[in-house]
């Protein structure tokens, strides 16, 4: 897909990405956010303050702990790091303030995806990639078993 047409303004909104080749790699859309693409889930938005869906097992809060809950009760765990790890699938969970800001999901090449709000699905080398941006740092790493 055509990167170049949304460099600009995807660097604007996170610097660390002017280092790095990073992709787009699907269409932006209103269908789906970072949260629910990251679940597996391009059907619907996953907010719980929206009235879009929220899994009946988190509170429905913007909370970074109320997202780790949405994790577990999806079968991950919390792990050390955004390292690959065979046998894995893992997601880097963003805040600011303790507050969610984004979810990104590991490929099995090592590079992440981020559905970026209304935009498009990029992939980037690390979950460092959109630290330091509009969404805070990734600071919650976790894993389940593919």
């Amino acid at each position: 897909m055509d990167t170049s047409r949304w460099a600009r303004t995807l660097i604007a909104a996170f610097p660390n990405l002017s280092g790095e080749d990073f992709e787009v790699v699907d269409q932006p859309s209103d269908s789906y956010n970072c949260i629910a693409y990251a679940a597996n889930d391009t059907s619907q938005r996953w907010d719980s303050n929206t009235g879009d869906y929220w899994p009946p097992w988190a509170p429905g809060n913007n909370l970074v702990n109320s997202l780790k809950l949405v994790f577990e009760g999806l079968g991950y765990e919390e792990c050390e790091d955004s390292h690959l790890e065979d046998g894995y699938l893992k997601v880097a969970l963003y805040e600011e303030q303790g507050e969610t800001k984004h979810a990104a999901i590991q490929m099995p090449n090592g590079h992440w995806r981020s559905k970026l709000g209304h935009g498009p699905v990029i992939e980037h080398h690390s979950p460092e990639s959109l630290s330091g941006g509009m969404y805070g740092e990734a600071t919650v790493f976790m894993r389940r078993t593919l």
